[in-house]
């Protein structure tokens, strides 16, 4: 991660320079008349601008208390200074350290102009559209010498809102080809006055300057096994690395905390997940998600809550090492070589795998009021159509609506073509039933370990014991230099919660495993 390596050097320099002033100040004070160098000599003058200049470089940029205090425009302004820095000591030794510091000066000059010429982009007309009352999705062509954009992050300019602002973001390939889009969160005064312009969708001009390698990139082209792991937003490069590796050996695991519904159903309907490793989403907001049109992929799940992190990880690495339960087989036997009588049992029992009943009751209200007549929009109760409407999107050409009609009929005990909650869900056991033949059996017993799976990441689910390694994860990454060891598998996180973070950081610390963060808190 280059920019820790900055963070890190920059508190070293400011640190000697502030030591090397001062005690060059003691000893001139010490001298009778020697103060008097400060502001007679050249060595002097520009020894003394460089110290004043050090506390308002650094100090706004590494001190947490002024990075929480001050607006990020002027503490960037602030570390701009470190020009004016560097020429003073460029003049305060020439003999000595002209040359030290006047080269990465001029690299950095070359580098910053390089990027004016050839990586600064105008989009003329990209597309912004709100995804919920957080959130915003831009979508754009990619210019002219865009390239690559995989794992990547741009710095983005929207002149109708600041001239002045570049706020980093990461980049990934949109749906349409050779687009590529931007997510945005709304944590601040600018992305405020983003959300605010954007009350519709629209199309309006920004400056792209970019696209640079994210701090993903170098360990997920090390790792063979990869745990994403993102909080709200942070999913954007958990997406870039699916789309990127996806046709590879490598297989990338995805678990998501996120608390915006917009969000998570822009990503459920519009992403394909990696078909030979996990997608588990945590969702912890209100609004109840609106199930996306197509069908999820058996390896994708959909939890209510937060995830306990450590069991969910261990679960991961479990399944693939031991082989029981990999993503990719979950349901290739299960419903694909099922007989065609047999498939829409299965698909809604898979489909209660994926969701829970309140959930499908809830899409089938929605639906049921897009077919309501009546004036008044059903609360508690559900119509025909909207059950009917719900099926095929669950079964697809599977659907039987002679059969579906029937089971309606059966549950509707009073007539009047609604059902509530617990009429639906007796609806529900009905499609499940089916004749207790061997090949049923089968079935059945793929779906089991598809719920076996399922509970195993559960988020309601805790360790038996905090010390305890409930899967035997050690033996499995540190039985020796196997495919499976603990060097061969990497941890990646992206987002702004500092308890995920320490839980990330507890697991690293106990079982060995790199974890690498990328983290716009500049």
């Amino acid at each position: 991660d280059s920019h820790k390596v900055h963070s890190l050097f920059g508190c070293i320099v400011a640190i000697e320079t502030t030591s090397h002033s001062f005690f060059h100040l003691l000893r001139w004070a010490r001298r009778s008349n020697d103060i008097q160098l400060l502001w007679t000599t050249k060595t002097g003058i520009t020894g003394l601008i460089a110290f004043s200049l050090t506390p308002l470089i650094a100090l706004p940029m590494a001190v947490p208390f002024l990075k929480k205090r001050m607006k990020f425009e002027w503490r960037k302004a602030l570390h701009y200074l470190a020009i004016a820095w560097a020429a003073a000591l460029m003049c305060h030794a020439p003999q000595r350290i002209f040359w030290l510091i006047g080269m990465p000066l001029f690299v950095y000059a070359a580098d910053y102009i390089v990027g004016c010429l050839f990586k600064c982009h105008l989009v003329e007309s990209a597309h912004f559209q709100r995804l919920g009352d957080s959130s915003c999705l831009i979508e754009f062509e990619n210019p002219a010498g865009f390239g690559k954009q995989n794992s990547a992050y741009v710095y983005l300019m929207l002149p109708w809102i600041s001239k002045t602002q570049f706020h980093a973001f990461t980049v990934f390939p949109a749906q349409k080809p050779n687009h590529s889009s931007i997510c945005i969160h709304k944590c601040g005064d600018w992305t405020g006055e983003l959300m605010k312009q954007i009350s519709i969708p629209a199309h309006k001009p920004a400056f792209v300057v970019g696209p640079f390698l994210s701090p993903f990139s170098s360990p997920a082209m090390d790792s063979e096994f990869l745990v994403a792991v993102a909080s709200g937003i942070g999913v954007t490069p958990a997406i870039s690395l699916i789309k990127q590796y996806s046709c590879t050996s490598r297989r990338l695991n995805l678990v998501w905390i996120c608390r915006d519904a917009g969000l998570v159903e822009h990503f459920l309907e519009n992403v394909e997940f990696s078909s030979d490793g996990y997608s588990l989403i945590y969702y912890t907001g209100k609004r109840s998600i609106i199930l996306p049109e197509k069908k999820l992929p058996s390896n994708v799940f959909l939890f209510n809550g937060r995830p306990n992190l450590e069991r969910t990880i261990s679960g991961i690495i479990h399944s693939i090492v031991s082989g029981e339960g990999l993503p990719e087989e979950l349901s290739k036997k299960v419903v694909t070589n099922t007989p065609v009588d047999m498939r829409a049992k299965m698909l809604v029992e898979k489909a209660l795998s994926l969701y829970t009943v309140d959930q499908l009751f809830d899409y089938t209200l929605k639906a049921s009021n897009f077919y309501n007549e009546s004036q008044e929009p059903l609360t508690n109760e559900i119509n025909y159509q909207g059950v009917l409407s719900t099926m095929r999107h669950l079964l697809a050409n599977d659907c039987n609506v002679d059969s579906i009609t029937k089971i309606f009929e059966q549950v509707d005990v009073d007539g009047n073509c609604r059902l509530n909650r617990l009429e639906f869900e007796d609806f529900v056991h009905l499609m499940l039933e089916g004749n207790s033949n061997e090949e049923i059996q089968t079935v059945k017993r793929g779906l089991a370990k598809m719920s076996t799976v399922r509970d195993m990441f559960e988020s309601n689910k805790q360790m038996k014991s905090a010390s305890k390694d409930e899967f035997g994860i050690k033996q499995h990454l540190h039985s020796g230099d196997g495919k499976f060891s603990a060097k061969n598998w990497s941890m990646l996180y992206c987002g702004g919660s500092a308890p995920v973070l320490s839980q990330l950081k507890d697991y690293k610390n106990k079982f060995g495993i790199n974890l690498s963060v990328e983290k716009f808190d500049w």
